[in-house]
């Protein structure tokens, strides 16, 4: 393959980030149906969590426990993140690093925090800064990956 020099070189870029933010438009232009078809487990995580948060805002708003009714909202939100992180940045986020964030984030909100198991299990404290540790590096891997792809 020959190599563009010269003033046509931003033409070059330009032409293939046309092309990149056509293709990652199509990626992510697909209906919930066939994103439930797709990946049936993941949509059943997600299910699942969201409505075991809603469960749990609903107890906290009969105990009146304020603090932790806004825990749950801010869990609810949180869980959105990374859905608008694909849609509105075009970034594809892999499924597994999806699902450990969501785990992770309901592991420290709703386990932790509401559940109290950073006072009740012996180093859930622990445990959590661990594998958020891994959630960094695996972020860091997965930008590389991204920037990777994109210039080729």
């Amino acid at each position: 393959m020959s190599t563009i020099k010269g003033p046509l070189l931003p033409l070059r870029y330009l032409l293939y980030n046309l092309h990149m933010k056509h293709r990652r438009r199509k990626i992510h232009s697909v209906s919930l149906r066939e994103q439930i078809r797709r990946k049936p487990r993941l949509f059943t995580l997600y299910v699942l969590l969201r409505a075991s948060v809603i469960l749990v805002l609903i107890a906290q708003v009969f105990n009146r426990d304020w603090q932790n009714v806004w825990l749950c909202v801010l869990t609810l939100v949180l869980f959105t993140v990374p859905t608008f992180i694909e849609k509105n940045w075009h970034i594809d986020i892999p499924d597994t690093l999806e699902v450990i964030v969501l785990v992770f984030i309901y592991a420290a909100e709703i386990l932790g925090e509401i559940r109290a198991y950073y006072v009740s299990v012996p180093g859930w404290d622990t445990a959590l800064h661990t594998v958020t540790g891994f959630l960094a590096a695996a972020v860091g891997f997965s930008l590389v990956d991204i920037i990777n792809r994109n210039e080729n």
